[in-house]
Formats: C-alpha cells, sequence, structure tokens
C-alpha cells in the first residue's frame, strides 16, 4: 500500500474529529459572545433601573432621606419604577417592546427581580392572577415589602440572664422582635412578661444607649441589665448583615423555585434554580439600596444562561464624625471629632458607651453633647473639635 493511501486513511479518521472540534469550538465562542452580550444587556437595564429609582426618591425636596448631612442614611425608593424600568429596558434592547406575547414569554426567563429597600425587600415575580371575568394568566407581580426581622427572647437562669435567638422558651422574661434597616436605625417592638404587657413599637439608632433600654425589657437587676444590654446590643450589629442577606436570598430563592411551574405550563423546560452566590458576593449585592435580576434558561449557543446582576443607588451616603474624649493615652487633650476610625487618636481615646457616637455634619459635632464612661465615672462631654490627624 502506498504512502498517499495511509495519508488518505490518515484524513478520512481524523477528519470528521476536527470537524467535531472545530463546530464545538465555534459555539463555545459563540456561547461566550452571546453570554456576554446578555450580561452587558442585564447590567444596563440595572444600572438603569437603579438611576430611575433615584430620580423618584430625589425629586421630593421636603424629604430628608439622609444626604443631607442632617439625620440617618434612609433612602425612599418607588420600587414599581425600578422594576418597570428594567423590564423597559430588556423588552427594548431585545426588540420586543409592545408586543404583548413575546413580553409576557421573556417574563418567564426573569424568575426573580428583587428590589433592596432601606428597611425591606420587595420582589417582582410572575404569578397566576385571576382576572374579574374568572380568566387566569401569568402575570407578573410585586409583592408586599419583606422587613428585616430578627426575632430574641431574654431567659432567666438563676441570678443570670441569657439571650436567646428565636421565640418564647421555658423562663422567659420577655420576647424581642427588631426590624433592622440600612444603618444603625432599628424598629423594636415586644412582650414583657414580667409586667405581662406588650412593648410599644419604638424606632432608635441601636447604638445610641439613651434609647435601647427596651432591648432588655423584663430584666429588673440593674447590675444584670447593662450586662445583658452590652451582650444585645453587639450581637444584634454583628448580625445585621447576615440577616438582611439571608431575607433578601430566601425571598429570591422562593421565586425562582416557585418560577418552574409557571415555566412548565408555558411549555418551558428549562430548570430554574437560585445561582450559586458566595457570601461576600451576596453582602455586596445587599449593602445598600439598590436592585437585584436574574436572567436564566436562555439558550447562549450549547449552553443555557444563568445570570445576575444588581446595582445600587449612587447617592453619596451620609457623612459621620465620630467623637472621642481625651484619657490619660491620648496625645490631644481635647474633645476631637474624627472622620476617619482608623484615626491612631481615635483608636487611642475612644469610648466604648459614647452617646451619640458621632454627628452628621461638622457644624453638628462642633456644638454636640454627648455622654460616656470615662475613667470609670460617668461624663457629659460638650463641644468638639476637628481631629488635626485625621483632619475632617
Amino acid at each position: 500500500m502506498k504512502i498517499t493511501d495511509f495519508a488518505l486513511i490518515f484524513i478520512a479518521i481524523i477528519l470528521p474529529f476536527m470537524i467535531v472540534l472545530y463546530i464545538n469550538i465555534t459555539f463555545t465562542i459563540k456561547a461566550e459572545e452571546m453570554e456576554m452580550y446578555y450580561q452587558n444587556m442585564i447590567n444596563a437595564a440595572v444600572d438603569d433601573a437603579a438611576y430611575e429609582m433615584k430620580q423618584v426618591e430625589s425629586e421630593d425636596k421636603q424629604i430628608d432621606y439622609g444626604y443631607s448631612d442632617s439625620e440617618n442614611k434612609k433612602i425612599n425608593v418607588n420600587a414599581k419604577v425600578g422594576v418597570d424600568s428594567f423590564f423597559k429596558s430588556m423588552y427594548n434592547t431585545l426588540g420586543i417592546s409592545g408586543n404583548e406575547s413575546a413580553e409576557s414569554y421573556f417574563n418567564l426567563f426573569v424568575p426573580a427581580v428583587a428590589v433592596v429597600e432601606y428597611d425591606g425587600v420587595r420582589i417582582s415575580k410572575n404569578e397566576l392572577v385571576t382576572a374579574e371575568d374568572g380568566t387566569s394568566a401569568i402575570k407578573r407581580v410585586l409583592r408586599p415589602k419583606r422587613y428585616f426581622t430578627y426575632t430574641y427572647s431574654i431567659v432567666r437562669n438563676g441570678s443570670e440572664y441569657v439571650l436567646v435567638p428565636g421565640g418564647e422558651t421555658a423562663n422567659v422574661v420577655s420576647t424581642h422582635t427588631v426590624e433592622f434597616t440600612m444603618d444603625e436605625m432599628i424598629v423594636h417592638r415586644g412582650y414583657d412578661y414580667m409586667f405581662d404587657e406588650e412593648i410599644k413599637s419604638s424606632s432608635f439608632y441601636i447604638s445610641d444607649s439613651k434609647n435601647n433600654d427596651v432591648l432588655v425589657s423584663g430584666v429588673v437587676s440593674s447590675e444584670g441589665k447593662d450586662k445583658i444590654k452590652s451582650q444585645i446590643v453587639s450581637h444584634l450589629l454583628d448580625i445585621k448583615k447576615s440577616i438582611i442577606a439571608n431575607v433578601v436570598s430566601n425571598e429570591l430563592s422562593y421565586a425562582v423555585n416557585e418560577n418552574n411551574d409557571y415555566a412548565r405550563q408555558s411549555s418551558v423546560t428549562y430548570r430554574f434554580n437560585f445561582p450559586s452566590t458566595t457570601q461576600e458576593e451576596l453582602y455586596n449585592m445587599v449593602d445598600g439600596v439598590g436592585i437585584i435580576a436574574f436572567v436564566q434558561g436562555i439558550s447562549v449557543g450549547n449552553k443555557y444562561l444563568n445570570t445576575k446582576a444588581y446595582g445600587m443607588s449612587t447617592l453619596g451616603q451620609t457623612a459621620r464624625y465620630y467623637f472621642t474624649a481625651p484619657n490619660s493615652d491620648s496625645q490631644i487633650h481635647m474633645n476631637l471629632y474624627h472622620k476617619d476610625i482608623n484615626c491612631p487618636e481615635y483608636r487611642l481615646s475612644k469610648i466604648t458607651d459614647m452617646s451619640p457616637r458621632y454627628a452628621t455634619s461638622k457644624q453638628e459635632a462642633a456644638t454636640s453633647v454627648a455622654t460616656g464612661t470615662l475613667n470609670s465615672v460617668k461624663q457629659t462631654f460638650k463641644g468638639f473639635y476637628p481631629c488635626p490627624i485625621c483632619n475632617p
């Protein structure tokens, strides 16, 4: 057999594999290009939505949203405007705006959109809606707000008081429900079993020792009250971000899973599921008011799209000027306010129970009156000067 015959046989064997390999590489490259195209489209739609929500809230000049250096970090947004803006941007980019059947079909591939607000989250998802004439159809619905809620009990164990996460247990003296926000403001309510009465709902900054006695309702020992209050404040500050993240992820997971039923009714065979997300990424998604969108199941080459995008309102956050009072270790013997808690002088002169801990403008800091324990004595500190080290 001639060498040319061997060459032809070799080519006949190898050529199909080369063709298959070429097709696979081509499909893979095409899939990556399409995936990048959709990801950029979704990111742009989410950014548009975050911007539109910001525009809505900032139009009302009579409401202080905490960005005028006067109160807190609250942003009041219009969730419906955000969701509508997201879908409007997607419809326009896909060229299906005004085509109701195409828009409804595309909605099935967006199992959940979350609007993360100052004090809770609202989920836009598909639901089976029954009209007045009795007919049913799958529609996009914006669900009521789910608040960032946490409950705990205070239990008496002999002469000691113990914090127990969750509801009632034996020897409980009070139960508490806390609704977190994006800053240190909380809404608190509960029940005091020692006095057999409800604890009225109230809002306050958790770090403000003047207002947070309600966190330890039912504790009768003054020594035990200070100890358990310190533990509870520290515990609530530690778990706040994880509670917010868990509420958002649980609401999104439920909406994504529920979307499978509606997709199946419309002959969509893709199995929707909550995208894998690291804790750090989830924390970043809920670090402020914004919008999160999941788009899944769209065919991109030889695979399916499974992506997420999030955008935050771009308003600047409230400035904070933190207070210190001089002690024996201080380098500067004056009441100071600092722009940076990593300032060396702040670390030397920080008072743990300073209340309030900070002001939101330099003018306010200069005239503030605060209280705190220095050298084991409860003291009052009036007026604060800019720290010459961190130069606020």
